[in-house]
């Protein structure tokens, strides 16, 4: 009898230890309009609307098989390069996003949409694209000043 206890007590023991280490290779979940809030304060966006279906697969040619969900802010001023789209991936896919994010990033800051504004170019040719677990980030800082040490830290209040 003491050794079927031991043995239960044991066994219930090695249970207890594996379900405490299952947790730590998760990724918090993150409110995407949180975010961009967040980073919006250290990158204004003027004259703001928001990101939509149209914007993320005509204009950023994103698939919309690989995200779960999204929210964002994009300048409706021409003159201005400020976006803020946060992203979560379908789970498996960040880097698929990811890559299409750099396309769209190289599109950008290389005589493509910006072609005429210098100045939008260098902003978007620093863009920062963040991947935490299926949560994604890309934010091109405004031409009024933003500054992108101070966006990075925003980022990364934003996700902790």
């Amino acid at each position: 009898m003491k050794k079927f206890v031991s043995l239960l007590l044991a066994a219930s023991l090695c249970v207890f230890t594996l379900v405490g280490c299952g947790g730590g290779s998760e990724t918090a979940a993150y409110n995407l309009n949180d975010i961009v809030a967040a980073v919006e304060k250290a990158n204004p966006v003027s004259n703001p609307r928001d990101v939509d279906d149209n914007f993320i697969q005509l204009d950023m040619l994103l698939t919309a098989e690989n995200i779960e969900e999204y929210a964002g802010k994009v300048s409706n001023d021409q003159g201005n390069s400020a976006l803020i789209v946060a992203i979560k991936a379908v789970e498996g896919k960040a880097s698929a996003v990811e890559e299409e994010l750099n396309a769209y990033k190289t599109s950008i800051s290389t005589g493509g949409l910006y072609a005429e504004f210098a100045d939008m170019e260098a902003m978007a040719a620093d863009a920062r694209i963040v991947v935490k677990g299926d949560y994604l980030v890309m934010v091109v800082a405004n031409t009024e000043g933003a500054d992108y040490a101070e966006i990075d830290t925003a980022l990364d209040e934003a996700l902790k």
